[in-house]
């Protein structure tokens, strides 16, 4: 089975911010783009608990790079 799972983040700055801070951690089988009209991370996998595991990763490394970007941390 193949499983493609896409995760949108807000179009503007603040997405940018946090798709740009995540992008260091990518794994040869996700993408991240950052255009004027689109901030996302695709991830393709052929097991469900590998999907599972990796979003849920990457869901609270986007929390604490909102959490920083927010509380007016600079993320460099």
């Amino acid at each position: 089975m193949k499983i493609k799972s896409t995760l949108n983040l807000p179009v503007g700055q603040r997405g940018k911010i946090i798709i740009e801070s995540l992008r260091p951690d990518n794994l040869a089988n996700m993408e991240s783009k950052t255009l004027s009209d689109e901030n996302s991370i695709t991830l393709r996998t052929e097991k469900l608990s590998s999907l599972i595991s990796v979003m849920d990763d990457l869901l609270m490394n986007a929390k604490i790079a909102e959490d920083l970007d927010l509380n007016g941390t600079k993320n460099d």
